[in-house]
């Protein structure tokens, strides 16, 4: 019985991601060129995520983004006290962002792995002052990631969204299952994992450089065969299905 309910959960999801891409077929991937009347906002769950999953936007305009961290990261690290850890989140990630030149720039503070309990305070943002919101694919697997999809769609539900904002979703802990636009970073390689690595609390154990490098030189294969591309599938919010 057990193994019938995973099995039918199971095509249920599978039906769900066939409804959102779907009828989207036969997409090559366009170049993200961006006017300079355009507001960007870009939210990341973790001081890391805006730079992983869109160093190449941040680094190629950095005057029409603004980027919001949602989480203190104050439990990344268990042998260093949580308060200390949030300071030094903090303090990295304000060190990424002048460097890069960008001027708007925030925290939400929120408690770090309590984002799916923090529906209030996310939908406080003001997400109509933007023309495009950047979040993590819908796909990945991470629970604060994820959280920040589902909380997108009920502040859209909520008329807190203007239906005509592009709703884009980047890479990070998951690959998209389809992109349709992409920034061509192939002149500037060093300087997204420049960014990266200055999140020295998250890189010390792990590549993560090396490790989103590795995927962008992959995604260059369907965008003209460039080098180096940061992918991300864009739709305005009130064409996404689920």
């Amino acid at each position: 019985m057990k193994n019938f309910i995973k099995r039918f959960l199971l095509k249920r999801v599978y039906q769900k991601v066939y409804s959102f891409y779907g009828a989207i077929t036969n997409i090559n991937p366009k170049a993200l060129e961006l006017n300079k009347s355009d507001r960007v906002l870009i939210l990341a769950p973790h001081a890391d995520d805006e730079v992983i999953g869109c160093g190449a936007l941040l680094l190629r305009y950095p005057n029409l983004c603004d980027v919001t961290v949602l989480t203190d990261g104050r439990y990344g690290d268990s042998n260093i006290e949580p308060s200390k850890m949030a300071d030094i989140r903090r303090d990295e990630f304000k060190n990424v962002m002048d460097k890069i030149g960008i001027k708007n720039y925030s925290i939400l503070d929120i408690e770090d792995s309590m984002l799916n309990d923090s529906y209030d305070k996310f939908s406080k943002i003001d997400f109509n002052s933007y023309n495009y919101i950047f979040i993590p694919n819908n796909l990945d697997q991470h629970p604060d990631h994820k959280a920040v999809f589902s909380h997108i769609l009920r502040a859209y539900r909520d008329g807190k969204i203007d239906k005509n904002i592009n709703l884009a979703m980047y890479e990070v802990w998951g690959a998209l299952a389809l992109t349709n636009f992409y920034i061509d970073f192939s002149y500037m390689v060093k300087d997204k994992r420049e960014v990266i690595n200055m999140h020295k609390s998250q890189v010390k154990d792990y590549d993560y450089a090396t490790k989103i490098l590795g995927l962008n030189s992959y995604r260059g294969l369907t965008a003209s065969n460039k080098d180096y591309v940061e992918s991300y599938f864009i739709l305005p919010i009130k064409d996404y299905k689920f």
